[in-house]
């Protein structure tokens, strides 16, 4: 590879590493602001945890979010040539980073998958055209802000009252023995989702079910014997333990840091690729010198050392500043406690695994920020508004924001090196 192949590279290394460490920072919250709310673990705890997760996430099934994002949003070949995909490229990275950072520095928890979207948008726009622009993937992406937070919203809400209905509310002296013979049926299915993810996101075939029957046997598969093993485990649990509201909370806090775990796997795996699918198009663009395409994207695949740093940015911004946006989630919109924070994560990991097997681009940022109002809700009403409204407010200007700044800063390039 020719040395100005190599420098472009490392830049393009650099940006996305700055775009890694922002999406960390900010979307960790996520996976742990419940349990954090809930003080089943405490912050520092949790940007540990959720650090090694997203990397292990993103090493072993980031790639194929992000050979999507290349081909899937904008078309490379209606750029004019090689150059202008390159800085268009950039600037997405650029944009996309600074909105995030400055959202973090804020406490907003905002959509890095929105953000780099927009800039997409913005730069393909200004240096390729409108034509360039898949507008119905836009579409679905406006749609999934709406729908998203409101789903997640009302199962929150649902698997909370359940939590109350079943077990809370139940008379104190049965609470251990109703814990042990409801409780495991929510694990079960919340492992179901997980192996899900796994699933629907590897890039081996082999263990991808191919209809809807195949998931369907898994499922009967795998429910019932989580549910038992669970089971089993729980009596160890509660053997020493006596019939009290405390001795419930006490169970799940222990499962806050595998629901929150998972959630933070599932992030990595997922939003690794709002960082580097734009140094995988350079990389394509500058081992081929040509404009990349679908079938060229699915041939390659992404280099081990693209998924490593996205997911050591994402790591590093998590440890580092991932502390501010969980503060908002974990405290400011509603009083979490660990039942309530169980139902929280198990809303949000329904709700992307859902759309994903829709195929919906949804945004855990907005899945998590409604399954906090709505288990909120469900104790009546007890969320704070105003700090929601500015958090719905972040997310409305995510899109627009970031294409702005991105298309500036590929004119900004344009003029210095491209002319």
């Amino acid at each position: 590879m020719e040395p100005i192949a190599l420098l472009i590279l490392g830049l393009a290394g650099i940006c996305a590493f700055f775009m890694a460490f922002n999406n960390g920072a900010n979307d960790v919250a996520n996976s742990f602001a419940s349990a954090v709310g809930a003080r089943a673990i405490s912050i520092r705890q949790a940007v540990i945890i959720a650090g090694f997760m997203n990397l292990v996430g993103a090493l072993l099934l980031g790639g194929a979010v992000s050979t999507k994002l290349v081909t899937g949003i904008v078309e490379p070949g209606s750029f004019p040539n090689v150059p202008s995909y390159i800085a268009a490229n950039f600037a997405a990275l650029l944009g996309a980073g600074f909105f995030v950072l400055l959202s973090t520095f804020k406490g907003l928890p905002v959509s890095s998958s929105h953000s780099i979207v927009g800039s997409l948008v913005g730069v393909s726009w200004v240096a390729a055209g409108s034509g360039a622009i898949d507008n119905g993937q836009i579409l679905l992406i406006v749609i999934s802000w709406f729908t998203s937070p409101l789903i997640a919203a009302f199962l929150g809400w649902f698997f909370y009252f359940l939590v109350r209905k079943l077990i809370i509310r139940s008379d104190p002296k049965a609470i251990r023995h109703r814990i042990e013979v409801y409780l495991p049926y929510g694990v079960g299915i919340t492992s179901f989702a997980f192996l899900l993810i796994l699933m629907k996101g590897s890039t081996l075939k082999a263990l991808r079910p191919d209809d809807a029957w195949g998931y369907l046997l898994m499922a009967a598969l795998v429910v019932p014997y989580v549910t038992l093993a669970f089971q089993a485990l729980l009596r160890q649990w509660l053997a020493n333990m006596d019939d009290s509201t405390e001795t419930m909370e006490s169970v799940f806090r222990k499962l806050q840091v595998g629901t929150s775990s998972y959630v933070a796997f599932a992030h990595g795996a997922n939003d690794v690729a709002n960082a580097i699918s734009p140094v995988f198009a350079i990389y394509l663009a500058v081992s081929t010198a040509g404009l990349p395409n679908a079938e060229l994207v699915a041939e390659q695949g992404v280099p081990l050392w693209i998924l490593v740093l996205g997911g050591t940015g994402i790591a590093v911004g998590i440890g580092l500043l991932g502390h501010r946006v969980i503060a908002t989630l974990s405290e400011k919109i509603t009083v979490i406690n660990n039942s309530k924070g169980f139902c929280i994560d198990t809303a949000t990991a329904t709700t992307v695994v859902a759309a994903t097997m829709l195929g919906l681009p949804v945004s855990s940022t907005h899945a998590a920020t409604g399954a906090i109002a709505g288990t909120g809700l469900g104790r009546g009403a007890s969320i704070r508004l105003p700090v929601l409204l500015k958090i719905f407010g972040g997310w409305i200007v995510t899109l627009p924001a970031a294409a702005l700044t991105s298309a500036g800063i590929y004119l900004l390039l344009k003029v210095l090196f491209l002319n």
